[in-house]
């Protein structure tokens, strides 16, 4: 926000005071001012891509005519960088148990436990890829300390890098043994298997083919069967440990509105999010966590408060007092992608806070842009309509003591 101020008061563009400013892929790799190396980010591409969503240009036009009608429009941006899976003590290491039934069906252990960040299907869909099974025949088992690696669970948005990296330490030393013992019962060579969708094959006899069941039936029942030098069954338990103090996700936030200065109310008109999160493991998984955190950084802006008596009593303990956005109050987020790889496994970054960082700063943002003709200063939060009333009329108050 102290960027729109400074821009208000220089009498620039809040956008063309953020180009000027953002760092570029040309300046890469560089420090911040504490010393945190700042790599693989794109923060003015994703600024270039969400203002081009809105047609920001054609906005601020419309927002002239808007004023002469007496109506106003705001626009506010918010351009952040992140880092996630921080490669702090705790944090640093992530394990993973995959088991290969004798039925053929898949069981991968992990810590972790989905906080509504569908962990379950990035694990399922993780395994799939690494071990070249078809997603049907693999379930995960999350969070049950008897079972499962020891693990530092969810939170900075570390569990879709980290958990893709103990996958794959995990799962290639089981590949590599299901094409061996396939190679050996279709009389080839390890390297002249296909093992894909849970069905292996011999390039130079792709007629003949060898089910993941069948494989694991050998594995675990046919000893004599195996080849030399592969031990009997199909599990393995790996870990592994990040070797990057963190890894950089970045986003930009676009939030347009018209503030009604007779009854305080905001209406959000658009909302758009310019996302880089590295390569994608599942694009809903990615655009449902960074929706769930834009509503929840807007309640932040506009909704959500705390309140408390004279007396330190809470007021506000049960959703009729608590006020949060609801789908009636939340615009279509909008989303687009900017794909640069991490350095961590799979070129995957983290996404968990992605929305939630943007949003409150673009909406606030936002409104203060459409109240820029009143002078008006932000001095609480939320900006409850009585909230935005009161704010007018200081400014309008100073104003005449100003005069």
């Amino acid at each position: 926000m102290l960027l729109d101020h400074a821009a208000r008061r220089i009498g620039i563009d809040p956008v063309e005071l953020r180009r000027r400013n953002m760092i570029r892929r040309e300046d890469l790799p560089a420090f911040n001012p504490h010393g945190m190396p700042l790599d693989h980010i794109t923060p003015l591409d994703t600024l270039e891509q969400a203002v081009a969503m809105l047609g920001y240009e054609d906005f601020r036009e419309e927002q002239q005519r808007a004023r002469a009608e007496g109506r106003y429009l705001g626009v506010g941006t918010c351009t952040y960088v992140e880092p996630t899976t921080g490669g702090t003590s705790f944090h640093s290491t992530e394990g993973a148990t995959i088991r290969i039934e004798p039925t053929g069906k898949v069981n991968v252990y992990v810590a972790g436990g989905s906080a509504g960040n569908s962990l379950e299907t990035t694990v399922v869909q993780l395994t799939a890829d690494a071990l070249g099974v078809a997603m049907a025949d693999v379930r995960t088992v999350q969070g049950d300390t008897a079972v499962t690696p020891f693990g530092a669970g969810t939170g900075g948005s570390r569990s879709g890098s980290m958990t893709a990296g103990a996958i794959a330490e995990t799962a290639a030393g089981l590949r590599e043994r299901i094409v061996a013992i396939a190679a050996h019962r279709l009389d080839t060579t390890p390297d002249e298997i296909d093992f894909v969708d849970s069905t292996a094959s011999a390039r130079n006899a792709p007629d003949k083919t060898l089910s993941l069941a069948e494989i694991a039936d050998i594995a675990y029942f046919q000893g004599e069967a195996l080849p030399p030098g592969v031990p009997p069954g199909l599990e393995a338990s790996g870990r592994y440990r990040t070797p990057h103090m963190m890894i950089w996700a970045n986003a930009t936030h676009v939030c347009t509105c018209e503030v009604d200065v007779a009854t305080g109310k905001v209406t959000l008109l658009r909302y758009i999010v310019s996302e880089d999160c590295g390569k994608m493991i599942n694009p809903s998984v990615v655009e449902g966590q960074i929706c769930g955190g834009t509503v929840q950084g807007i309640g932040g802006a506009l909704y959500e408060h705390l309140a408390y008596d004279d007396s330190g009593n809470p007021v506000a303990t049960t959703f009729m007092d608590y006020l949060l956005p609801t789908a009636s109050e939340i615009p279509a987020i909008e989303i687009g992608h900017i794909d640069t790889p991490s350095p961590g496994p799979g070129n995957f970054k983290g996404v968990g806070e992605g929305g939630a960082i943007g949003a409150t700063p673009a909406v606030l943002n936002a409104v203060m842009d459409a109240l820029a003709p009143f002078g008006v200063e932000l001095k609480q939060l939320p900006l409850s309509p009585s909230a935005v009333l009161t704010m007018i009329d200081d400014a309008r108050t100073a104003a005449k003591d100003d005069e």
